[in-house]
């Protein structure tokens, strides 16, 4: 069988089926890690050391509460898959994948495989997305996905306009501002997720709780039967985070911070036609962000007084770590809904939002829905043999993470031994 991609998702899965006897190939366009390489200079991981890992790898090394850079993830896969002997053909581009009798033909840039089953774990960070609104700048403007975007060298002079509400554009947006460059970003519907809280970093309270490997048919929407609880499950945005703190234990996003620190929040773009940009409200996103922080603020600071209702609590400073408009009040100022970009002396423009996860190699009918998500349950593809891993979402909220530690591939085990013919493996959990 072949697993297509070699990323977190792809060689935990290949860890997984090596001990359970299964003979693979992982197939990888570039190396090992390649898509870590698409980030920014002082791009830092959004979760913890301590928290991540493979299959059957975690964490060990001397600095636990630390965020890695790109190059040290990069390299901490790459030891993993030499430690481990796994069956990785870098440099393997895949071409097209076509059913054929008894499995799938796959055209590469080495040469046709024959595979009994294939993995699709190549993540959704296909083709950078356009803005989803009329968006026709000008010539002379200066447009850069944020695919593309390193530092702000890249950048002619002046103003930037930063566009996209997710991690990227946050923190491309903060960036940015430490460079001493005016910034102003048009943010989506997100909120601040709060870095550290009494002594331990978030992603630890989450996962105390049970909520970041927590399956999606177990969220509290599908299991009360809610109408599209499922969707709803699989298209949920995680709060905005961010890993990059000059104290070593990251820091939180604060939309207030940001804004005190000068740069100009806008609402989601409306609309782009040469250098006018036109934006909604952004007072309503704002409120709504803050009410949402402030109440995920409350639910791990219950989460931790539960912890220590038995036990003694350390003294910390983790206060610095709490989006400040948890504990401020904030009455958002209204801002401009039409922006002219040669008046506010922009000169560039960096779009954050986000990829379109696509496969145009997978030539097989009936496997994805009208959005391009996988059809079936949970990677098990409606067609016969053919399983993805590793996207938003698919399996639990860390499908897609550093910290997964091979969850998704060992519940995807059980199906894919059952398609080989092949009785026993491991047993299929939602832990």
């Amino acid at each position: 069988m072949a697993i297509i991609g070699a990323g977190q998702a792809g060689l935990s899965l290949s860890a997984v089926l090596q001990e359970a006897g299964v003979a693979h190939r992982v197939l990888e366009a570039d190396t090992v890690g390649a898509s870590w390489r698409r980030r920014w200079d002082s791009f830092q991981t959004n979760t913890a050391n301590a928290t991540m890992a493979l299959h059957g790898h975690a964490y060990a090394g001397d600095d636990p509460e630390g965020f890695m850079a790109a190059p040290e993830v990069i390299q901490r896969l790459r030891d993993y898959a030499s430690e481990r002997s796994l069956p990785i053909h870098e440099g393997c581009a895949v071409l097209r994948v076509t059913p054929k009798a008894g499995g799938y033909a796959i055209e590469s840039s080495r040469g046709p495989i024959q595979a009994a089953a294939v993995v699709v774990a190549t993540g959704e960070y296909g083709r950078p997305r356009m803005p989803r609104v009329p968006f026709a700048p000008g010539p002379a403007l200066a447009v850069l996905h944020s695919s593309n975007y390193r530092n702000c060298r890249q950048l002619p002079d002046g103003a930037v306009l930063v566009i996209g509400g997710g991690q990227s554009g946050a923190q491309i947006a903060q960036d940015l501002r430490a460079s001493g460059r005016t910034v102003y970003w048009s943010l989506a519907e997100r909120h601040s997720h709060t870095r550290r809280l009494r002594g331990k970093d978030s992603m630890t309270w989450w996962d105390m709780a049970g909520r970041i490997h927590q399956h999606v048919s177990e969220s509290a929407g599908v299991l009360a039967g809610e109408p599209d609880a499922l969707r709803k499950a699989r298209t949920a945005e995680f709060p905005l985070i961010s890993g990059k703190g000059r104290a070593g234990l990251g820091s939180s996003i604060s939309l207030l911070s940001m804004h005190r620190e000068g740069i100009t929040l806008l609402g989601r773009l409306q609309g782009f036609d040469a250098d006018i940009a036109r934006f909604a409200d952004v007072r309503p996103q704002l409120r709504t962000a803050v009410e949402a922080t402030r109440a995920e603020y409350a639910y791990l600071d219950s989460l931790a007084s539960g912890y220590y209702a038995t036990r003694p609590e350390p003294r910390t400073d983790d206060a610095r770590y709490i989006p400040e408009e948890v504990y401020l009040h904030w009455e958002p100022d209204a801002s401009p809904r039409e922006l002219d970009l040669n008046a506010a002396g922009i000169r560039s423009v960096v779009l954050a939002t986000g990829f379109v996860a696509e496969w145009p190699w997978l030539d097989v009918d009936g496997v994805l829905d009208e959005h391009g998500y996988p059809l079936g349950e949970f990677g098990v593809s409606p067609q016969p043999g053919l399983f993805f891993i590793g996207m938003h979402n698919l399996q639990r909220m860390s499908s897609s993470f550093l910290c997964n530690g091979g969850r998704d591939a060992r519940d995807l085990l059980p199906a894919i031994l059952r398609h080989l013919g092949r009785a026993g493996g491991a047993a299929s959990g939602k832990g």
